[in-house]
């Protein structure tokens, strides 16, 4: 007993299909009882099965299903509004959502951790903006545990097998631009994020495809990077707006950014949208917080974690599925935050570096300055 229990736990369901010359996506039709399938194919695969000692593993019918969701932080809006999509189509399911966050795993995504998650018997693991690699995409086969990435930050060119889910990042930063540009600007500032992230890096190709297309020659001292942090943009805002000749608007690559680029702005004295004008990229809840309101670029967190949790399910009960990257479409919020540029004559003592504006900056550090 001990030799063919041994032998069971070397022997895959895709051993299963091969020695019953059909696909795995029907091999794991049949080991699920799916009606699907020709009663002759069935038992082929079946007495596959038997010959190479292979035992399904067999779920307990009165254990709900569960999926587990990991974010690198449970403290920014992106992360909450992703969460709420996500747990809506869970709970629409009749699956348990487990919820993670970085602190509560090592550092990397490990083997031995997708292993425990595999050994919980949870449906699948979604990964909200976490670096993916090919070995994950062996991992995750050699498991047979589901992965979804919303928003990977870093994903190898060659990885197969994983369903990646983003918004259409390209296409809105173009169009974030475009509105700048649109009112007239052509001085445009960015903020670009980390260099690494590859949602960031695809915002920033947008914003260059959008000037190269008004024949607009972009400068490389109009890019900030950093990290997606509130003071990073603060800082990236500030060394834009010290500039010789600073921008006349801002496109921020997040919103977190675009808040710090407003306090920068408010810390020197400029009005926005009269003398700058700020747009973001996401349009959390925070973009309607803000004085002035942020004009956006709305992507759509919450249905990124509704088809996340729709494909983890979909992929869980079909692995033969086809795991095709999904990019959701964006839309551009206009509010109060951009203008064209020179909407109004400014008092020329208010400019950045002129009197007013220096006692401005002194009595700001001094009390607290609302965003």
């Amino acid at each position: 007993m001990a030799q063919n229990e041994t032998r069971s736990e070397r022997v895959t369901l895709k051993d299963v299909a091969e020695k019953a010359g059909v696909s795995l996506a029907t091999a794991s039709k049949v080991m699920n009882g799916r009606a699907d399938v020709r009663q002759a194919t069935r038992e082929t695969v079946a007495q596959a099965a038997r010959d190479l000692g292979y035992e399904p593993k067999r779920r307990d019918t009165d254990r709900r299903r569960s999926a587990l969701i990991h974010f690198d932080t449970l403290t920014s809006p992106y992360s909450l509004q992703v969460l709420e999509g996500a747990e809506q189509a869970a709970h629409r399911a009749g699956v348990d959502l487990l919820v993670i966050s970085g602190d509560q795993t090592p550092a990397g995504l490990t083997r031995a951790w997708m292993a425990d998650a595999a050994a919980r018997g949870v449906e699948g693991v979604i990964l909200v903006t976490t670096p993916i690699g090919a070995q994950h995409a062996r991992w995750s086969k050699d498991l047979r545990l589901p992965l979804i990435a919303i928003d990977p930050v870093s994903i190898d060119p060659d990885v197969n097998g994983i369903v990646t889910i983003s918004a259409t990042n390209w296409e809105g930063g173009s169009t974030a631009v475009q509105h700048l540009l649109d009112l007239g600007h052509r001085r445009i500032g960015v903020l670009a994020g980390p260099k690494d992230s590859v949602p960031a890096r695809q915002r920033v190709q947008g914003y260059h495809s959008a000037l190269g297309s008004a024949g607009v020659v972009w400068e490389r001292d109009l890019i900030e990077h950093g990290n997606f942090s509130y003071e990073d943009g603060q800082k990236g805002a500030e060394r834009l707006l010290q500039l010789p000749e600073p921008p006349t608007a801002i496109f921020a690559v997040a919103d977190t950014l675009a808040v710090g680029a407003l306090r920068a702005a408010r810390r020197q004295g400029i009005d926005v949208p009269e003398q700058l004008s700020v747009i973001s990229f996401d349009d959390t809840m925070i973009a309607q917080w803000t004085h002035p309101q942020l004009t956006a670029v709305r992507q759509p967190l919450f249905s990124m974690g509704q088809v996340a949790i729709e494909r983890l399910l979909a992929l869980s009960s079909d692995p033969g599925l086809f795991a095709h990257p999904f990019k959701l479409e964006t839309h551009l919020i206009e509010r109060e935050s951009t203008a064209a540029p020179g909407a109004t004559t400014p008092d020329p003592a208010r400019r950045p570096g002129g009197p007013s504006a220096r006692r401005l900056r002194t009595v700001r550090r001094s009390g607290p300055v609302r965003c």
